[in-house]
């Protein structure tokens, strides 16, 4: 009886903790949601009364008091004080009561700031599980189980269970499966030494297995190598971004294609603005240069060189990529997933095998004597869309070529100029002064205006987002409900007005602002579930905001080799200390760029530093391939229109219907 008195009592102090756990997150999020809206539209009226009485009471009546004395040599008489008085009673009510109406007049604003900030908050989190569940569901087979269990190994507050059945997804192996489960509950409770004795022992077991897995899916194997030593990632480190999803988006609104995009990059889209509506800051990191303006001319123009260069690389990767996703979400081809890290060789070499699987398999069926015609038109449209973004990829191959040279010129005449001016190449500056090279530090967010203005924007779209279920997907007796209902187009629709409206805000569309975005991780929001309240989802989006350490490395080191490779400016000891104290950059790394004369290192410009693998034009069988399909179809289609003439002339005349087989044969 003792024992279950005392088990019941720590399940309800328990219940208690987790309870006022959660009432702390409703609570601090509440005050969040209120605490934006209320500095837009104004503050309450109780204090602004306050302040009027007692400038009107004492300090008028001091004030009149003294003025008087000093104007005229003597005090001032009752009825003057009682003139005073009144006059300050009437101004302050005045005042008080034109503060009263201007704040009812605001009252409905401000509820309406409340209203769309909340839904915003609380259907951003749905919507990217959905387009999750929504990418998921395009793959299959063992690619489908693979990104289920990676996409569950991603978070970080798994339970040992749920390590069991992610493992089991992606090796098969109960035994390593139970190690893994083993490991994390030592885990749990800190006990390293136990984890240390389960790797000696299991190690030639299960390395073997992850190395194998890392083929298939890289992220996947990282992410077990680190449970299985007993390691998980910070939350404050966050997770990395899909590289250019925004360059993709911003090509589909361009385009009007939405093929250029991916679910994927939906999903970044949506975590983005997630991130910037609960307060996050994305360090921004530029060049500037101060000085000669002929010097500072040339500069300009090859810092604006520099990132029309890289934004076309990136354009041309992410053409390359956008096809991939495209073959892989397709059903019934070669290209099972596309993990992430994949090197632009190999996208190129599956997307390749993928289309000639195609259209070999579109010339099989049009030899076969009865096709199977809604599979021959399948992968007719397949191989269309394929060729489509196969020739918006080349396209943007041959761009990045002519971009290259546009940017050596820009360099030569940087040097040009440099070499005529009596100012000796200029440094890079630190500490007091105005004259030279310098980077300039900002930083992407919004505003309370502003992320007011985006909800009120982005609400009423994803108001248009609930329907009603369709009744095969209701269980039994349910009640049915508006609820957020998502599918492809309207996922990526809701991408490109997330675009839209961000953009005037932190402009998306320049080129070192998406770079700055791809350098930063994306904010942890794994801990935010279905079910939460939108005060919990903005406390703990908040949170995780605030958490995130900004690491600034790899801007420094990209803005360190721009410095050595373009401007041919060398790294002093003194810029090294600087880039790695301020910005925590690589010292070795740097001190090996810095070792290098700038000329040695400005030669490897007259190629493009990421060399992209050769595309040449597209093969001719893909074309052939959908030509014999076409003509397939139409026949198919001509002679079935044909039969059924005939069939209904024949049948208007009373006769038999052997002679009608007869002509349809013949």
């Amino acid at each position: 009886m003792f024992l279950k008195s005392k088990f019941l009592k720590h399940n309800l102090n328990s219940k208690l903790t987790r309870s006022s756990s959660e009432i702390h997150l409703e609570r601090e999020g509440r005050e969040r949601i209120r605490r934006i809206s209320n500095a837009v539209a104004g503050v309450a009226w109780r204090s602004t009364l306050l302040d009027m009485l007692w400038i009107s009471g004492p300090v008028t009546f001091i004030g009149a008091t003294v003025g008087y004395y000093l104007g005229y040599g003597h005090l001032p008489t009752i009825g003057t004080l009682i003139y005073f008085f009144f006059f300050g009673v009437i101004t302050s009510l005045a005042s008080v009561l034109a503060n009263i109406f201007n704040n009812y007049r605001h009252a409905g604003q401000s509820r309406s700031n409340e209203r769309n900030l909340s839904q915003v908050i609380d259907d951003i989190p749905e919507l990217i599980m959905q387009t999750r569940n929504l990418s998921i569901a395009q793959l299959e087979g063992d690619a489908k189980r693979r990104e289920a269990a990676t996409a569950l190994l991603r978070k970080n507050d798994l339970s040992p269970d749920s390590v069991k059945l992610t493992v089991k997804e992606l090796m098969g192996d109960d035994e390593s499966a139970e190690v893994l489960g083993d490991i994390e509950n030592y885990r749990r409770i800190g006990l390293r030494t136990r984890i240390h004795d389960l790797v000696d022992e299991y190690s030639p077991h299960i390395d073997p297995q992850i190395d194998a897995l890392k083929e298939v899916a890289p992220e996947a194997s990282q992410l077990l190598r680190e449970r299985f030593h007993g390691h998980v990632r910070n939350l404050d480190a966050g997770v990395p971004r899909n590289e250019d999803f925004i360059e993709r988006i911003m090509a589909a609104i361009e385009q009007e294609d939405h093929l250029l995009m991916t679910l994927d990059d939906v999903q970044q889209m949506l975590t983005l603005l997630f991130e910037l509506i609960n307060g996050r800051e994305i360090p921004l990191l530029v060049f500037q240069y101060i000085g000669r303006w002929r010097l500072a001319q040339a500069f300009d123009h090859l810092e604006a060189s520099r990132a029309r260069y890289r934004f076309r690389q990136a354009t041309g990767i992410s053409r390359l990529k956008a096809l991939t996703v495209y073959l892989a979400e397709a059903s019934d081809t070669l290209v099972e997933s596309v993990p992430p890290g994949l090197k632009t060789e190999d996208m190129l070499a599956r997307s390749r095998e993928a289309m000639n699987d195609l259209a070999q398999r579109i010339e099989t069926r049009c030899r076969e004597r009865h096709p199977d015609r809604a599979a021959l038109r399948a992968d007719h449209d397949k191989l269309t869309n394929a060729i489509r973004l196969f020739r918006s990829m080349r396209d943007s191959f041959d761009l990045v070529e002519r971009q290259h040279a546009s940017l050596v010129r820009a360099q030569e005449r940087w040097e040009r100029i440099s070499k005529e001016t009596s100012e000796k190449t200029p440094q890079l500056r630190w500490g007091p002064g105005r004259r030279g090279l310098r980077i300039s530090e900002n930083t992407i967010s919004l505003d309370n205006q502003a992320k007011v203005n985006v909800c009120a924007q982005l609400a009423p779209v994803i108001r248009k987002l609930y329907a009603y279920p369709s009744a095969e997907s209701l269980m039994r007796d349910e009640v049915p409900h508006k609820r957020l209902i998502l599918d492809v187009e309207s996922a990526k629709n809701l991408a490109i007005e997330v675009a839209v409206v961000l953009d005037p805000y932190v402009h998306l569309s320049r080129p070192e602002v998406q770079r700055a975005i791809n350098s930063s991780n994306a904010a942890d929001f794994s801990a935010v579930e279905p079910g939460f309240s939108a005060a919990t989802k903005a406390a703990l989006g908040a949170a995780m905001s605030k958490e995130m350490v900004d690491d600034m490395s790899r801007s420094a080191h990209s803005l360190a080799v721009a410095l050595v490779k373009h401007y041919q400016i060398t790294l002093e000891p003194e810029a090294i200390d600087f880039l790695c104290d301020q910005y925590g950059a690589d010292r070795q790394a740097l001190e090996i760029l810095g070792s290098n004369t700038s000329r040695a290192v400005a030669r490897s410009l007259n190629a493009p530093s990421h060399t992209l693998p050769p595309i040449g034009s597209t093969p001719r069988p893909w074309y052939r391939a959908l030509v014999q399909a076409k003509q397939v179809l139409e026949h198919k289609n001509r002679h079935h229109k044909h039969g059924d003439g005939h069939k209904h002339h024949t049948s208007s005349k009373k006769q038999p219907t052997h002679h009608n087989d007869q002509n349809i044969s013949r």
